[in-house]
């Protein structure tokens, strides 16, 4: 078959300067979005799930194995049947492994020669011959729609000599399977070599030239990583042998891998992934989020409300709380698992769109710092800079930001990046600039409740002095801060917070006198304990960016009686507020303090974001009958810092927010 009679077709939409891509595959079964994730369907089943909820998460192509469906249920089954599809009534794409991993994983119990490989079948003791042409053979009748070659599987630890034997059999292995494919009438089924070469990059480098120069493959898998070598090393592999691979055909690693793995395979260039992680780790308890993995067996998730990710459109986010979820998993209910697995599915497709849109739009850089810093293991999100004061550090996130930790609760100011969060959060979401170009001989009056490194002020007077002559209203802002150490580290850091640079004497003028003025702009500093501070405030406020510790760090900035005191200095025709925090209590005491609330856009860390209003036609998202009911079925209802009495809980269902419309 020459390779312009391929029967699939790798259509490239666009490429990141780091190699990665978003593309389309066309097969005999339709189209398949790249980057994928196949979810894995060993027996022709994927653990714990029906087919059709595989097709609702998102997937449009699975894995199968032909080791396995070689021995249960058997090839005749598939000649009976037609293929895997109909077998399983699945409608998607089928990618089947050769079996090769299966076979060299069986301890003491298979004999490798250059036939191929022997083995007995571990269910009846019967003998089997697995060639490379047995292997397509089986493929052929399992009716996948890309074959994997068979190839010689060893342990990443092998040494070189070794390591180089085992991928000059794969690559003699992978034209006998192309042989094998060519010789029988177009089945439409596509097959795909394997670049082997251990954690050696010059075998790797070596093990790409060869197989690329033929052109019968299709497409081009990464083999042999995930298999006990370091994630260092993964990466690095991975990041070597990509580029090295066609940019015309598809690009596949198998075996890998958990979230971050596949993120940072993307940024390599890979397109295409596959692994047991997302029903296996569910049967350990384990929920994949954008906020970080989860232990749903942990003892904090019991009075929980919230649901796994806010961001999650998957039905188990969409009907039970953490606390549920925690029940069914501590007391090690199947169902546990199960809702598990759907959810961890959802994730993973998911991620895949979320990254395929950012490269899409031209904003991988940016995309792939965000999932890096989300989706990194605890350990490691951080490194200290040495520059520390008090109780507070400078650190380098794992996404390459400058940021502020507390030492003593642990909590990062904002942890995917200071300025992009400032920008999106709170000067893109309450639309500063399209305020400040209004006519007005008012000024724009913002409050800035915590202001910690100063970046959300900045940010807001950056984009007032970018304006220049189209900024026709002033600009006021008065921030409250009872610690101003988080300033001043960051103003001696102007490699790692660069975008304070161009207002560091008018930071110091702050620190220094309170306050600092320009012509038709000005800055004040209330220092303090901020619950007190609001006191001392004067006039009304058009925006409040409230950006705090979290409730767990400073519980008294986050009670119904202060949000009220906020309230109170809104206007009633315009005030906006917007906070991080998406929780059902924080949204229950901006409820109760007199706010309209609802959904505010994402940030890198948040999938959802709260915005509050004096007017409920200020917010575009309220919360409505959907998430009253979800409340109102909820056992841990009350607002931060205290309990839901009945009094409270009437006055949330007579909230106008909620009230019918004739």
């Amino acid at each position: 078959m020459s390779a312009s009679a391929s029967p699939i077709k790798y259509e490239l939409l666009a490429e990141a300067p780091s190699g990665a891509r978003a593309s389309i595959l066309h097969t005999r079964r339709g189209q398949t979005l790249l980057p994928t994730f196949m979810p894995v369907a060993t027996h022709a089943h994927v653990r714990g799930l029906t087919m059709d909820e595989v097709r609702e998460s998102g997937a449009t192509i699975c894995l199968s194995n032909t080791y396995h469906l070689l021995l249960r249920p058997g090839v005749e089954v598939f000649r009976q049947f037609g293929d895997v599809h109909r077998y399983m009534k699945w409608n998607g794409g089928v990618l089947t492994d050769s079996g090769g991993f299966q076979i060299f994983s069986l301890p003491g119990a298979r004999d490798i020669t250059e036939k191929g490989a022997r083995f007995r079948s571990p269910y009846d003791n019967h003998a089997h011959l697995l060639s490379p042409e047995s292997s397509i053979e089986t493929q052929q009748a399992i009716g996948s729609d890309i074959m994997m070659v068979l190839d010689v599987c060893i342990p990443s630890t092998s040494g070189e000599v070794e390591t180089r034997d085992a991928m000059e059999r794969t690559h003699r292995w992978a034209l006998r399977s192309l042989a094998a494919r060519d010789a029988k009438k177009e089945t439409g089924q596509a097959v795909f070599a394997i670049v082997q070469g251990g954690v050696f990059k010059p075998l790797r480098t070596e093990s790409a030239g060869f197989l690329t120069q033929h052109d019968g493959f299709d497409g081009f898998a990464i083999g042999g990583l995930a298999v006990g070598e370091s994630r260092e090393l993964l990466y690095e592999m991975t990041q070597h042998t990509a580029p090295l691979l066609p940019k015309h055909k598809p690009r596949y690693l198998m075996g890998v891998g958990t979230p971050i793995d596949l993120v940072e395979a993307v940024n390599a260039g890979v397109d295409m992934f596959d692994c047991i992680v997302p029903p296996k780790m569910a049967q350990q308890g384990y929920a994949y989020t954008f906020e970080g993995q989860l232990r749903l067996t942990r003892s904090e998730y019991r009075l929980s409300d919230d649901p796994l990710d806010p961001t999650c459109g998957c039905p188990v986010c969409k009907q039970h709380s953490r606390s549920y979820l925690r029940h069914l998993t501590h007391g090690n209910h199947s169902l546990g698992a199960r809702y598990l697995s759907i959810h961890n599915l959802w994730h993973y497709q998911q991620l895949m769109k979320r990254m395929r849109d950012a490269i899409l739009g031209g904003r991988w850089a940016a995309e792939y710092a965000s999932l890096r810093e989300i989706l990194a293991p605890v350990k490691g999100r951080y490194r200290a800079t040495g520059m520390k004061d008090g109780v507070f550090e400078l650190v380098t996130t794992r996404g390459g930001h400058r940021a502020v930790r507390h030492t003593g609760h642990g909590e990062i100011m904002h942890p995917v990046g200071p300025w992009e969060e400032a920008n999106r959060l709170y000067v893109d979401q309450l639309e500063v600039e399209q305020r400040l170009r209004e006519e007005n001989e008012e000024p724009l009056r913002i409050l800035d409740v915590g202001l910690g490194a100063g970046t959300n002020a900045v940010a807001a007077l950056t984009r007032f002095t970018k304006l220049g002559a189209d900024c026709r209203r002033p600009l006021e802002i008065v921030s409250l801060e009872h610690d101003l150490t988080p300033l001043r580290l960051a103003l001696a850091d102007p490699e790692g917070f660069p975008f304070l640079q161009p207002w560091k004497h008018s930071a110091e003028a702050l620190l220094r006198d309170g306050s600092w003025e320009a012509p038709n702009v000005s800055w004040r500093l209330l220092e303090g304990d901020a619950v007190k501070s609001v006191d001392e405030l004067d006039g009304i406020f058009d925006l409040i960016f409230f950006d705090p510790f979290s409730p767990e760090a400073n519980p008294t900035m986050w009670t119904v009686d202060f949000l009220r005191m906020i309230h109170a200095r809104t206007p009633r025709h315009g005030g906006v507020l917007a906070t991080y925090s998406a929780a059902t209590p924080t949204r229950v005491s901006l409820l109760l303090a007199g706010f309209h609330v609802g959904a505010g856009s994402s940030t890198g860390t948040k999938g959802e974001t709260t915005i509050a209003a004096s007017a409920k036609g200020l917010v575009k998202e309220p919360l409505g009958e959907r998430w009253l009911e979800r409340w109102q079925r909820s056992s841990a209802r009350g607002p931060h810092g205290g309990d839901l009495t009945t009094e409270l809980e009437a006055a949330i269902r007579a909230h106008p927010q909620f009230a019918r419309q004739p």
